[in-house]
Parts: structure tokens; C-alpha cells; sequence
């Protein structure tokens, strides 16, 4: 939903679910943030927005041909070969769009947005279906459409390819199909944390009740190594293949 609202293809209601706002009152607002020119531009077709979108499954539905021929359709930057190459995307260039796997179709739909000549670049969910190699690529690939004069927009769930992407991070939270709330930008380290401790500072706001944590258990630390290795016990096992062969265990 955030993204369709900064893409220009829905409007924000504000909170008013029976009186929703205009755009005049939109920007009005937003006054003196950057929001509001934004908004302005978008509303002035000053800003192009393209979105990668999040499920990526649906895509051959829509999209029908070869990724090569859509690929060459779409470059508006002639990035197309490099892109290809960038997302191990070469060798499938004839392929069908409707024969692609998931992890194809995720690296397909970015390369389509990255060809794109535009100033705000949405990607929804990047790294699902890649590999962890796959995923510092497509990573590569949107640092590198980072200008002085354009924005990246990134949603995404995995915390190492968002400490990897970012300059700054914003939290979200809220219920689904009722109503989101967005955080100030705050710093990679600071807006991670802020997330796993389900807290807001700034605002003095708990978003969630428990904090995630990963800490290493420290409960084996006082064992021999033959300890730990026999901690565990298993009950007797029997396996049998035909009549000529018995594992007992």
C-alpha cells in the first residue's frame, strides 16, 4: 500500500475512511515536509515511479514472450546486456517468461525495473526466492541506480540484504487490511535495532510486545567436547531393506 501511495496510484485517505481527503488537502498536510513536493511532482508528472512488484508468481499471467525480446522492449537506459549479466540472466534470454522458475521470475522483474529510466525505483521484496549469492547480486544491481537526483525504495524482510542496501531505514507496523504507520528515517543500525526491539524511542511507542533476539546459548559452554557430543540419546533403531539386510542401531 505504501508503495502504491508513493507511486502515485493511490491516494491517502489520511485516516478518513468516509470523508477522504483531496489531493489540495493532501499536500496541504504535508506542508513543509517532502512530502508535499514530492506529491506535487508526482501529481505534475514530474516524477516517473516504477515498481517491482512483490509476488513475483503472478508475473507470467500478465507477461507473455521471451526475456530477451521484453528485456530489449523495456531498456531505456541501454543497461539491458550488463543487467543480464549482472543477474545471471543470459543464458535465458530465449527462455519463455511462463518456463521461469521463482528464483528467475525475482531476477527477471528486477532487471525489467532496473532498465527502466526513472526517478523513484520501488522494489517490493527483492530477495525472495534468490539465494544468499544471488541476493548480494540483485543488491549490486540496485546500489549501482543510486543518483544525486533520483530515489530507491526498497520493502524488504531479510536484515542482512537491508543492512547491506541501505542509507537509512524506516520501521513499519500496524494491522493488515486496517491501518500502517511509518517511522521517521532513522539510521541502518539504529532502525534495525528499533525494529527487532519492537520499540520506538522517538516516540516512546512499543509496537510489539516481545523484542527478537538471537542470542547464542551459553548452557554447553561448561562440557568437554564428549559431553556435547553425547548429550543427546536416541532410542534403538532397526532398519530392515528385503531379507538381506538388517542395521540395527
Amino acid at each position: 500500500t505504501a508503495l502504491k501511495i508513493l507511486g502515485g496510484k493511490l491516494k491517502p485517505n489520511l485516516g478518513r475512511f468516509d470523508d477522504p481527503p483531496d489531493w489540495q488537502q493532501i499536500l496541504q498536510h504535508f506542508r513543509g515536509s517532502e512530502l508535499q513536493m514530492y506529491f506535487q511532482r508526482i501529481l505534475e508528472d514530474r516524477l516517473k515511479a516504477t515498481i517491482k512488484p512483490q509476488y513475483v508468481d503472478h508475473i507470467p499471467k500478465q507477461v507473455k514472450g521471451q526475456v530477451g525480446d521484453i528485456i530489449s522492449k523495456k531498456d531505456e537506459r541501454n543497461a539491458g546486456p550488463e543487467l543480464l549479466k549482472a543477474l545471471d540472466l543470459s543464458h535465458l534470454v530465449e527462455r519463455e517468461v511462463r518456463d521461469l522458475s521463482g528464483g528467475e521470475l525475482q531476477r527477471f522483474a528486477i532487471a525489467v525495473c532496473a532498465v527502466l529510466e526513472a526517478n523513484v525505483y520501488m522494489f517490493d521484496e527483492p530477495s525472495s526466492y534468490l539465494d544468499v549469492k544471488q541476493r548480494l547480486k540483485a543488491g549490486r544491481v540496485i546500489r549501482d541506480l543510486i543518483r544525486s537526483d533520483n530515489y530507491i525504495i526498497v520493502v524488504e524482510h531479510d536484515l542482512s540484504v537491508l543492512d547491506y542496501l541501505s542509507d537509512f531505514v524506516c520501521a513499519l507496523w500496524g494491522a493488515p487490511g486496517a491501518y500502517g504507520v511509518v517511522t521517521m528515517p532513522f539510521s541502518v543500525r539504529e532502525g534495525i535495532n528499533i525494529f527487532l526491539d519492537g520499540f520506538i524511542p522517538t516516540e516512546n511507542l512499543r509496537f510489539r510486545e516481545v523484542s527478537l533476539s538471537f542470542k547464542v546459548s551459553q548452557e554447553g559452554d561448561d562440557l568437554t567436547a564428549g559431553e556435547r557430543l553425547h548429550k543427546i540419546t536416541y532410542p534403538a533403531l532397526k532398519k530392515t531393506m528385503g531379507t538381506a539386510f538388517v542395521l540395527n542401531v
